[in-house]
C-alpha cells in the first residue's frame, strides 16, 4: 500500500459520517445536514483559488440552518425557549486547494456536547473527485437572558443527544 499524505488521500464515500478516517481528535460523526455550493469570484483570491476565510461563513451558515430546520432558530431563541447561543469558537484545516467553480458539498454533523456547549463539525468536500479540501468545527455556548452560561437546555439538548446517540 502507498502512502498518501492528507491532503490527496481519497475520502470515505459513507454518507452518513464525517471524517472518519481523521483520527482519535476527530471521530466518525453523523452527517445531519449537507448544503451544495459553487464557488465564485467572491470566494476565491485574484488567480482564482479559494481564499482562505471564505469557509468560515459556510460553517456558521450550515449550523445555523440545521438550528432552523430542527426549529431554533436563533433570533426567536431567547423569547421563545429562554436562551440564546454565541459562537465560542471556530476552527478551520485547509486539506487540499479549491478553485473558482468546484462544486462544494458542506457537511454538518454534532461532536461533542459540554455542559453548556455544542461542537459542530463542518466538512467541506469536492463534489466533481470527493476530495476533502477543508473540516472544521464550530462551538457555541448557551447563554440566558443575562449572558450567564447555562447548562444546554431542552429542545437543543435532546436534538443533541440523538446526534451524538446515533453516530
Amino acid at each position: 500500500m502507498t502512502e498518501q499524505s492528507a491532503a490527496t488521500a481519497p475520502v470515505p464515500t459513507e454518507t452518513n459520517a464525517i471524517d472518519p478516517a481523521a483520527g482519535a481528535d476527530r471521530p466518525a460523526i453523523r452527517e445531519l445536514l449537507a448544503m451544495e455550493t459553487r464557488l465564485t469570484y467572491a470566494d476565491c483570491d485574484p488567480a482564482g483559488i479559494i481564499y482562505f476565510a471564505t469557509w468560515f461563513p459556510w460553517m456558521e451558515r450550515i449550523q445555523s440552518e440545521w438550528m432552523v430546520r430542527n426549529d431554533l432558530r436563533q433570533d426567536t431563541l431567547l423569547q421563545r425557549f429562554g436562551f440564546k447561543t454565541i459562537t465560542r469558537a471556530t476552527e478551520c484545516e485547509y486539506l487540499a486547494q479549491a478553485a473558482l467553480f468546484d462544486r462544494i458539498e458542506v457537511s454538518y454533523g454534532i461532536a461533542r456536547m459540554g455542559r453548556s456547549s455544542v461542537r459542530g463539525e463542518v466538512r467541506m468536500t469536492r463534489i466533481d473527485d470527493g476530495v476533502q479540501v477543508a473540516r472544521g468545527s464550530i462551538t457555541v455556548v448557551i447563554l440566558d437572558a443575562d449572558n450567564t452560561p447555562i447548562e444546554v437546555p431542552e429542545p437543543m439538548r435532546s436534538l443533541v443527544l440523538a446526534a451524538l446517540r446515533d453516530r
